[in-house]
């Protein structure tokens, strides 16, 4: 079931519809977005909020994608491990 749920991003509410389930996410995500723009604003006072959102936001895709290529990578590797103990026990089997 959906509900309405008010963020607070950089001094401004937004309202949102989410499902019940996902509520304490979407808060969790709002106040990450909220905290980056705040830090940046606080570096950068003159920047007008857009900026602030847009730099926020190339700053978490960045991290979404490295984090992305490291999930990759791990996986990669442990599929590599299984597949040589797969061979390993085929190998003992009479």
């Amino acid at each position: 079931m959906q509900k309405s749920i008010s963020v607070r991003i950089l001094g401004r509410d937004y309202p949102l519809r989410v499902h019940e389930k996902d509520e304490a996410t979407m808060r969790a995500v709002a106040n990450t977005v909220d905290r980056r723009m705040q830090a940046f604003k606080s570096k950068h006072p003159e920047q007008p909020d857009l900026v602030a959102a847009v730099i926020s936001a190339l700053g978490l895709a960045e991290e979404v994608i490295a984090t992305r290529n490291t999930s990759n990578k791990v996986l990669q590797a442990i599929d590599l491990e299984l597949r040589l103990l797969d061979r390993e026990l085929i190998a003992a089997l009479p």
